[in-house]
């Protein structure tokens, strides 16, 4: 598949309409998604795999890692206004038939997904700006859930803070990339067009077997 052509299909799944401040919620740019996906396809576990996308929106992530060869992704996210949205994406795409998206809120330990039960997870999680810990209560659920990798998308400056957290459940943490995350003005507090995020794309890896 060429770059071009993938970057277009990704870009016509629609932003989040009417993001809500409290949720955090921050589409997730083409680019961005394609570098996740291509990452888990170069190391040779995202064929036919089993992939959980928190946090999913809209769906981008999760059409990035299917139209790259994902087996089947379970998307999850808290906004039931957004799975409607997702599935005509992807059907449009051509790669609905291996979505299932689940509405529920992820907190703490707590969500859907039954320990171990997913090859890999990737998220978007709220960055912790509105609610210190918003992005770990996703992660905890992501850390259990996945038998093999997290890749996630965090806020920069607290590689460490992750580094420590992520090593009590069992995982490495490596940082994949820094890159500036645009952000539109759709919020009302935005005042400039679009604000960039310096983000860090965060990979854990399971040290030991899984356990669930």
């Amino acid at each position: 598949m060429r770059l071009g052509w993938l970057k277009r299909s990704i870009e016509s799944v629609p932003p989040i309409p009417s993001p809500d401040p409290g949720l955090e919620q921050y589409t997730t740019p083409a680019e961005l998604a394609l570098s996740i996906a291509g990452h888990a396809l170069h190391s040779g576990l995202l064929q036919g795999s089993t992939v959980a996308d928190l946090g999913a929106g809209t769906c981008r992530l999760a059409a990035a890692l299917l139209l790259l060869g994902a087996g089947r992704v379970v998307a999850v996210d808290a906004d039931p206004r957004l799975a409607p949205i997702c599935l005509d994406a992807l059907e449009r795409l051509g790669v609905g038939g291996r979505l299932a998206y689940i509405i529920s809120r992820v907190t703490g330990h707590r969500g859907p997904l039954a320990p171990c039960s997913v090859d890999l997870v990737a998220s978007n999680p709220p960055f912790g700006v509105h609610r210190r810990g918003a992005d770990w209560e996703v992660l905890l659920h992501a850390l259990e859930a996945a038998r093999l990798r997290v890749y996630a998308i965090l806020k920069s400056g607290n590689i460490d803070y992750h580094r420590r957290a992520a090593a009590r459940m069992g995982y490495r943490v490596r940082l994949l990339e820094s890159r500036p995350f645009p952000i539109p003005a759709s919020m009302r507090h935005h005042v400039s067009r679009i604000r960039r995020v310096m983000v860090d794309v965060v990979l854990f890896e399971r040290e030991g077997g899984c356990t669930g």
